[in-house]
């Protein structure tokens, strides 16, 4: 297995494990370059690339999958999708955890049918 596709598993298991893949997350002390930073967002795009194109396959009916996916497909952070929603972020990375974790939050149909509306306001705004 090469660099990229271990780097790839591994942000796609901090999206699921933490609900965010603290690529652009400011630190204090900056460990990473502008360029590797660059790099990370490159191949977090690839990530969410491949999550568009499974949609187009199949539609699932779990509210916290397709939560993902269209944070994914709009390249969404969980503080931006917080902002849309006004909720804490808190909530929006408990959405995005796995299941089999402690932190996992299920998304209701009305929270995500309150996302779904303020999604399509700030695309109208785009």
């Amino acid at each position: 297995m090469g660099y990229r596709a271990l780097l790839k598993k591994y942000i796609r298991h901090l999206e699921i494990v933490a609900g965010e893949n603290y690529i652009e997350v400011e630190v204090t002390e900056p460990v990473l370059s502008r360029r590797e930073i660059g790099e990370l967002q490159t191949l977090s795009a690839e990530i969410n690339r491949d999550a568009f194109q499974a949609t187009e396959v199949s539609r699932i009916e779990n509210h916290n999958y397709r939560l993902r996916v269209l944070m994914n497909r709009y390249a969404l952070t969980a503080q931006q999708v917080a902002a849309l929603c006004d909720i804490p972020t808190e909530i929006v990375r408990c959405w995005r955890t796995s299941p089999k974790s402690d932190r996992y939050r299920p998304m209701s149909e009305s929270e995500f049918a309150r996302f779904e509306d303020a999604l399509t306001r700030w695309l109208e705004t785009v």
